[in-house]
């Protein structure tokens, strides 16, 4: 994220100097419009709307996704055709303030986890399956952490670890150009204001924000997004994450920068951690502290892979059949 936002930044600058856009923003320009196949449906907890999505096969092994950040529940879309050749059923929920759910101010991860046990339960569901990508690994994690008898297993894809345990984290995203909690913590009006700039760049400049992100990636995200509509939908997401404002995305990053609300060391349920050696947005030692962290914990660093993991069909071909191995025992 912090990435995403200072390449916002830059495009918005970029943007609106006179002689400064290219012909690549040109021709990567998107259409905004929110595919129908991403329409939500809704619960009502408390007087707040909450957002969710299925996709998948409706009759498989049920999996709760966590989105990314900037990211919503239309990344199901990636995966959706995979999943229906696995028979697996994914689940995900927009997050507060975040695509289509109502802002809720104090929500922490374990409420993201009461919260999936609500979802889970209003689905009749005794037990499932956890996937969190990038930004959606913390959530998850704390699912995990919060409902072990119902968990069976969970997959953090690129995700962060614990900073409360892991006292290198804040050096780690520094020495990646990763700035966003150094501005958050000691300038969070400066980060604020940022991420309105960054928000505005995303819904208003799709064609220069590929054409800048691309460029902070590595050449195994590059090449996953030469392919049109996987490129638009992920322009998609990320603009409908931020559709509302950014205070649900604000809020969202800080609470996984801060120290979480349990140890890693007290997730009982079998995690799965996934991590591309080459990602620009994460840190790969997030993942080996999470693999030395949590007691029953594997560890997969892909070499030559990036960030956008779930983009890659070889990848989830993998994740799918390790979900396999649960839904045969």
């Amino acid at each position: 994220m912090s990435r995403i936002l200072f390449t916002l930044i830059s495009i918005s600058l970029w943007a609106v100097l006179p002689g400064c856009a290219s012909t690549k923003a040109d021709r990567s320009v998107v259409e905004t419009k929110q595919p129908d196949e991403g329409t939500p449906q809704f619960s009502i907890w408390n007087s707040r709307r909450v957002a969710w999505l299925e996709r998948g096969d409706p009759q498989g092994f049920p999996v709760l996704y966590a989105h990314g950040n900037p990211g919503s529940r239309l990344e199901l879309l990636f995966l959706d055709a995979k999943a229906k050749d696995y028979g697996i059923r994914l689940i995900v929920m927009d997050r507060p303030g975040i695509g289509a759910s109502s802002f809720v101010p104090n929500y922490g991860l374990l409420d993201f986890a009461a919260d999936m046990e609500k979802l889970a339960d209003e689905k009749g569901l005794d037990e499932f399956g956890l996937m969190g990508w990038s930004s959606g690994g913390p959530p998850v994690l704390a699912t995990a952490y919060y409902l072990p008898q119902r968990v069976r297993f969970a997959i953090s894809i690129s995700g962060y670890t614990n900073f409360g345990e892991y006292d290198k984290a804040l050096q780690a995203m520094s020495d990646y150009g990763l700035r966003g909690p150094e501005l958050s913590e000691e300038h969070p009006a400066l980060f604020k204001q940022a991420l309105k700039v960054a928000r505005w760049a995303d819904l208003t400049l799709p064609g220069a924000y590929m054409a800048v992100a691309e460029a902070e990636m590595p050449p195994s995200d590059q090449a996953l997004l030469n392919d049109k509509a996987r490129s638009e939908l992920f322009v998609r997401n990320q603009q409908e994450a931020l559709i509302q404002g950014v205070k649900g995305a604000i809020q969202d990053l800080e609470v996984q920068w801060a120290a979480w609300p349990f140890y890693l060391a007290e997730i009982q349920v079998p995690v799965h951690i996934y991590q591309g050696e080459k990602d620009t947005f994460v840190p790969v030692e997030f993942a080996r502290h999470l693999a030395q962290e949590i007691p029953n914990a594997s560890l997969n660093i892909l070499p030559e892979s990036g960030h956008l993991l779930p983009l890659d069909q070889p990848f989830m071909d993998q994740v799918f059949t390790e979900i396999q191995h649960y839904m045969e025992n």
